[in-house]
């Protein structure tokens, strides 16, 4: 399945590969209270419109994730996405059943991973600085990449409904540890270092196409991940299409677990209206859930070509504000489809440079990309 980001991406990609996997339990959170409310809107959600067959990898537009020629290199991905057809996928249509998914069995909470649980704080600075970013004010993220929302049992167990999947899928060498893995059945969750700035004040420049797995922080304490995962004949699928996740559409590579898709069902709903705030995209924009102001479900159709729009939210101080933010929906690329502001990756995805668990060893310069005006 996925070559290392730095060593080829292998284990980097097999985030994507290990690929979702939900569970067949309600999606209570642990140590928090994040996943405790669910809406009439969530719960209305019975099919999901996956990508299609020839979609593009790279381009930027509606209904695609683009990402960067760097990522492309490092990844070996192929400029296109090709269509699994698993049980739960209708082919012709792209739609997704969602009573058909079959997940990764488990609801386990951060304790089970680690004594402390999810360890997770949100700062905000407004007199530091990021490199490259013409005005101040810093959001920092710490943590220890446990969320605070149910994780499946990772490693995946013989004899459950996801296990062939997964087994059939190559390990590959955690960049981080050494590890090698003899399938991608193999890879459980551990803790490692949150460490993410990024900017307080966000300004759209442009379109830009993303250049790491990590595409955001949400506020559970786990990170959103692109929506790309491949086989091991270098094919690449939406994640959601081609394997199992847990019930909160998470699940590990190199012992990092992350989310993808539909993985606001386990979020906070909030109240009627505008869904809450539940992340940040490493180019400081907010990400929220899929209703807009007046309690409806946004389309892909009512979102720009970076899966976003411009609206007054709530921010998770209590503040309400006008801002450019990505939507995450029920239709691919479901969450961040590229970037509308410039990133700083070194510092969006840990400082010192090669960082090889959150840059999963992939050397990021401390400055803007792209470069250039």
């Amino acid at each position: 399945m996925m070559a290392t980001l730095a060593i080829k991406k292998q284990a980097a990609l097999l985030a994507f590969t290990t690929l979702v996997t939900i569970g067949l339990f309600s999606c209570g959170g642990s140590g928090s209270d994040s996943s405790s409310s669910s809406s009439s809107s969530s719960n209305a959600v019975t099919t999901l419109l996956t990508t299609t067959n020839g979609a593009s990898n790279v381009i930027c537009g509606k209904n695609v994730q683009c990402i960067g020629l760097e990522f492309k290199v490092l990844g070996d991905v192929p400029p296109t996405l090709s269509l699994a057809a698993t049980p739960w996928t209708d082919t012709k249509t792209s739609i997704i059943d969602v009573s058909k998914i079959v997940y990764v069995e488990g609801a386990n909470s951060a304790t089970v991973f680690d004594p402390a649980g999810s360890v997770f704080t949100m700062t905000t600075d407004p007199t530091a600085s990021i490199t490259g970013y013409p005005t101040p004010g810093v959001r920092k993220f710490l943590g220890n990449g446990l969320p605070t929302t149910p994780m499946g049992n990772f490693p995946v167990l013989p004899g459950t409904a996801a296990y062939p999947y997964y087994a059939a899928l190559p390990g590959g060498t955690n960049p981080a540890t050494g590890q090698v893995y003899s399938s991608a059945a193999a890879i459980g969750i551990s803790t490692y270092p949150i460490d993410s700035s990024i900017p307080l004040n966000p300004v759209v420049t442009g379109i830009y196409k993303i250049n790491s797995l990590i595409s955001g922080i949400m506020l559970t304490g786990a990170p959103l991940h692109v929506e790309k995962a491949n086989d091991s004949s270098g094919n690449f699928y939406s994640p959601i299409n081609a394997l199992p996740n847990d019930q909160c559409f998470g699940h590990p590579y190199n012992q990092q677990y992350h989310y993808h898709a539909w993985s606001w069902k386990c979020f906070d709903q909030g109240g009627p209206g505008q869904s809450p705030v539940y992340g940040f995209a490493l180019d400081g924009f907010p990400i929220t859930g899929p209703r807009a102001a007046d309690g409806h479900n946004l389309t892909n159709a009512e979102l720009d070509e970076c899966h976003g729009t411009t609206s007054v939210i709530t921010m998770p101080d209590g503040s309400l504000k006008d801002t450019y933010h990505y939507v995450l929906n029920r239709e691919y690329p479901h969450s961040i489809g590229c970037f509308r502001g410039k990133v700083n990756y070194d510092q969006a995805l840990g400082p010192m440079g090669n960082n090889n668990y959150m840059k999963e060893g992939a050397p990021y310069q401390n400055n803007l990309y792209p470069p250039g005006p």
